[in-house]
């Protein structure tokens, strides 16, 4: 911020604009914090197991504004088992790195299926397709 224009500024004005800058990191923060809530001891990783490393979640959840969409990108590509060019099991690791901050779990999918289906290895289908909803 510019010195001048600070110490001209009331400060109340200097107080709101602190506080639109805080809010803009909190909301992601705030909808990365709903999605982990929404998946550790909800959503399976890998058969029944509940449970997951909390630094899983969160890069799972990492980016994301529509904390409901990692997760459910995440239990799509499981259930749907989704084909990455060798079939439809998935290493839950591999699932994340898809899946991670996704805002539109259909999009990512979706983008994934077309690029493997389209002769794209796998590997680079997950790199083309992160955060393609963005």
């Amino acid at each position: 911020m510019n010195p001048k224009l600070t110490s001209t500024l009331p400060a109340p004005c200097l107080m709101i604009l602190a506080s639109l800058f805080v809010t803009v990191s909190a909301h992601a923060t705030d909808a990365e914090d709903q999605c982990f809530s929404q998946v550790q001891g909800k959503l399976p990783w890998e058969d029944n197991r509940l449970n997951w490393e909390a630094k899983n979640v969160k890069q799972l959840c990492k980016g994301t504004h529509n904390p409901v969409q990692p997760g459910q990108c995440f239990s799509k590509v499981r259930a749907e088992r989704v084909n990455w060019g060798k079939g439809g099991d998935w290493e839950w690791k591999n699932i994340i790195n898809l899946c991670s901050g996704t805002d539109d779990a259909e999009k990512t999918v979706g983008c994934f299926s077309e690029a493997v289906n389209s002769g794209l290895d796998w590997r680079d289908a997950i790199l083309a397709c992160q955060r393609s909803d963005s």
